[in-house]
């Protein structure tokens, strides 16, 4: 996310969950089935990364660049609704000169409507030493004006095959005039004797609180893995309500992008919105608001109206305030019942998987607005 006039510098603390060791892995389909039969007597270790982005938003060559907005975006105090694609350097050291380990690529949106806090998806992919061509998937949410933010890992390739684990941000520099930043990365999987160091650079700014008795930071994050072989999981059940408002006066889902023949199509094909979706406790408007959806949906399908969800549940009430859930699945909205993968989440929610079922009870269709039944299972620790 690029704001005018600023520079942002963030750290970063990552703690990954693995089932391989750093050796050379064979690729291909029957390889990878090898693997998989191997997986039975391979154990979980914890690996330890720890780098810097670079994320350049200005100059002539910018790494962040935008290629969507609403039309309200700059108006907007939180430029709600801005999307970038980054391919941004990850480096041993702070410094833009130093050396470079991996890029992280991917797309960012400012998701919410009031405060500085971006949608994250990207990978980082590695090119440097025993970790080279392998690759790290993030789906999390980034409330950049916070010292430090938890972005769960939600899987991996290479090495890096079926990794989970934490992301921990923390801002180092942020540039006012340029709006170029760099952050500070720390990484672990479950293999403790493993550590890099890498260093990103980018521009953001945003608000979160605590995750209620969840201690903050690369180093509580680090205890914490320490801990898991004593820990067991456990379920937890939520139930809210999903507003999505797109007509009036103040809408929480805005269009960003569409092509040229979307409104041609029967489904909308090609429609990307960013939705602040208020979650409530009961169906109606002015019901206790317990959480935020923000994020991207789009309509990814000629013949049925099929939304790619990506999202983060952002809880703000009781227990699990400051807590995330992270969601990537696909929502066919004319069906009674759509389940979605609960990919990762952070604070309470730290390493959850899970199921999200969606049900819609309400839907204006002059105005597209929806009021959505959410019944969701986690499983975390």
């Amino acid at each position: 996310m690029r704001t005018p006039n600023l520079i942002l510098v963030l750290s970063y603390s990552i703690l990954i969950s693995l089932l391989v060791s750093a050796d050379a892995l064979q690729k291909g389909p029957k390889n990878v089935e090898k693997w998989f039969k191997k997986l039975p007597n391979t154990k979980e270790k914890v690996t330890k990364l720890h780098f810097y982005f670079h994320d350049v938003v200005s100059g002539k060559n910018p790494t962040s660049i935008s290629v969507a907005r609403a039309n309200s975006t700059f108006t907007s105090p939180s430029y709600f609704g801005l999307v970038s694609i980054i391919d941004n350097p990850l480096t041993l050291g702070s410094g833009p000169k130093s050396k470079v380990v991996g890029r992280a690529q991917g797309i960012t949106g400012s998701a919410s409507s009031d405060e500085l806090c971006l949608l994250m998806t990207l990978n980082f992919v590695f090119m440097d030493g025993k970790y080279n061509e392998s690759t790290l998937s993030i789906v999390g949410y980034n409330p950049i004006n916070y010292e430090y933010r938890e972005m769960p890992i939600v899987g991996g390739s290479g090495v890096f095959r079926l990794a989970r684990g934490i992301a921990t941000a923390n801002t180092a520099k942020f540039n006012a005039k340029t709006g170029n930043a760099v952050v500070e990365y720390n990484v672990m999987d479950k293999e403790m004797d493993k550590l890099c160091t890498i260093l990103m650079l980018f521009s953001i700014v945003s608000v979160i609180t605590h995750a209620k008795n969840i201690a903050q930071g690369p180093e509580a994050v680090e205890d914490w893995f320490k801990n898991l072989p004593n820990a067991k999981e456990k379920v937890t059940k939520l139930h809210f309500y999903f507003h999505d408002i797109v007509g009036g006066k103040n809408p929480s889902a805005i269009t960003v992008a569409q092509s040229n023949s979307t409104f041609q199509s029967p489904t909308f094909f090609g429609l990307i919105r960013m939705m602040d979706n208020a979650l409530t406790v009961g169906p109606e408007p002015d019901s206790k608001i317990v959480g935020r959806a923000q994020g991207i949906y789009g309509s990814a399908s000629f013949e049925e109206i099929g939304l790619l969800m990506t999202l983060n549940y952002v809880f703000t009430g009781d227990k699990y305030n400051g807590s995330t859930i992270s969601v990537l699945g696909h929502n066919p909205i004319l069906h009674k019942y759509r389940e979605m993968p609960i990919v990762g989440g952070s604070g309470i929610f730290r390493l959850a998987r899970g199921i999200a079922t969606a049900q819609t009870i309400w839907f204006n269709l002059t105005t597209q607005d929806a009021v959505v039944e959410y019944n969701v299972i986690v499983l975390h620790y």
